[in-house]
C-alpha cells in the first residue's frame, strides 16, 4: 500500500493541483468522503463545500464547486468547476452576487405561482445561492490555503 495519494484537482480552466498528498477530504453529495491511501476505486459526484488537503503534518483548505472525483490506484482526480482558496475569493463580489441570486430566486418564486417553471432552473439557483454563501462564509473563517 502507498504512504500518499496523487492529487490532481482540475476546473475547465486549469489544472489548480497536482501533487501528492497524505489524506483529502471531499464534499460529496451525502456528507464528507474521507480518502486515504489505500482506498478502493471509487466514481462520486460531489457537492460544493471545503476540500481539506493534507500534506507533510500541514492542512489546507479550498472551496470546491459540484463536480466529480475518481479515486483508482492511489490517485485522486477531481473535476471541479471551480476550486478556490481564501485568498482567491473576493467577498464583496460573492455578498453582490449572493444578493443577486437572493433576488433572482424570490421573482422565480413569484413567477412559477402563474407560470410553470422548470426544476432544473430552481435547482441551478439553489446551488448559485449555496455558492455563494460558502464563499462569504469560508473567507469570513479566514482558512490558510499556504
Amino acid at each position: 500500500m502507498a504512504e500518499t495519494l496523487h492529487l490532481e484537482v482540475v476546473t475547465p480552466e486549469k489544472a489548480v493541483f497536482s501533487e501528492p498528498v497524505d489524506d483529502v477530504v471531499l464534499p460529496g453529495l451525502l456528507g464528507q468522503m474521507d480518502i486515504l491511501p489505500g482506498h478502493l476505486p471509487i466514481l462520486s459526484v460531489l457537492g460544493v463545500g471545503e476540500m481539506i488537503v493534507t500534506q507533510g503534518g500541514k492542512t489546507r483548505h479550498f472551496l470546491v464547486e459540484q463536480g466529480y472525483v475518481e479515486v483508482f490506484n492511489d490517485r485522486v482526480t477531481v473535476l471541479t468547476e471551480g476550486c478556490s482558496g481564501v485568498s482567491d475569493i473576493d467577498i464583496e463580489r460573492a455578498r453582490r452576487d449572493l444578493e443577486r441570486y437572493e433576488t433572482a430566486m424570490v421573482e422565480l418564486e413569484e413567477r412559477s405561482k402563474n407560470e410553470m417553471v422548470p426544476e432544473d432552473i430552481f435547482e441551478q439557483h439553489r446551488l448559485a445561492l449555496k455558492r455563494e454563501r460558502m464563499k462569504i462564509a469560508f473567507a469570513k473563517e479566514g482558512k490558510i490555503v499556504e
